[in-house]
């Protein structure tokens, strides 16, 4: 059901924004757009997606992990998201947005891999440690590599839309992030129901 819902509103979104061309743009130049966006827009989406599972592993560790631990956690990785701006935006500058896209792609999927891992075995009891340190550096890793996507679309997508389009690009994106958050919570949200 969730699945069929996302599906429709993705359509609706992907309809709405063919039949919005308010500066006469060609066909071609909107279906181009289209190709350049919808790829980097989704990767977008399940980069964002990535940013909440550390709320889908703090569930899953029940009391093994506090809400201060969690919110300490949390802390040190949006610290280092808004710090890391500050060098990954003239480094995305210099080596372009579709290479910085990639490699947010591939070191947030790195570092969400080892977020699963180290999750498993605090979840199976393979492994007792203080968890603090451990997700606070996989976690602010997986927010460094964040930070890389969220300058690498900006980057790419300022040249497609004119300042007139800026309104449904903005649409657009924030439907993309609310997808993201979708993909992250939902599958969580259907463990809870059926459990």
């Amino acid at each position: 059901m969730y699945l069929s819902l996302v599906a429709l509103c993705l359509a609706a979104i992907v309809g709405l924004y063919f039949s919005n061309n308010p500066l006469k743009h060609s066909r071609w130049f909107i279906l181009r757009r289209f190709i350049n966006w919808f790829p980097l827009g989704m990767t977008y989406a399940f980069l964002y997606m990535g940013r909440y599972n550390l709320n889908v592993a703090k569930n899953a560790m029940d009391t093994l992990i506090s809400n201060r631990d969690f919110g300490l956690i949390f802390g040190i990785g949006t610290w280092v998201y808004a710090l890391s701006f500050l060098v990954n935006g003239p480094l995305v500058d210099k080596i372009g947005g579709k290479k910085g896209i990639l490699i947010a792609a591939f070191g947030a999927a790195f570092a969400n891999i080892a977020l699963g891992i180290l999750t498993y075995f605090v979840v199976t009891h393979r492994v007792t440690m203080k968890l603090v340190i451990p997700f606070s550096i996989v976690y602010s890793l997986n927010m460094y590599f964040q930070s890389y996507g969220a300058v690498s679309i900006i980057k790419v997508k300022a040249n497609w839309f004119h300042v007139r389009e800026r309104g449904v690009f903005g649409a657009i994106f924030g439907t993309l992030i609310s997808f993201g958050v979708f993909f992250a919570l939902a599958g969580w949200e259907n463990r809870l129901l059926t459990s």
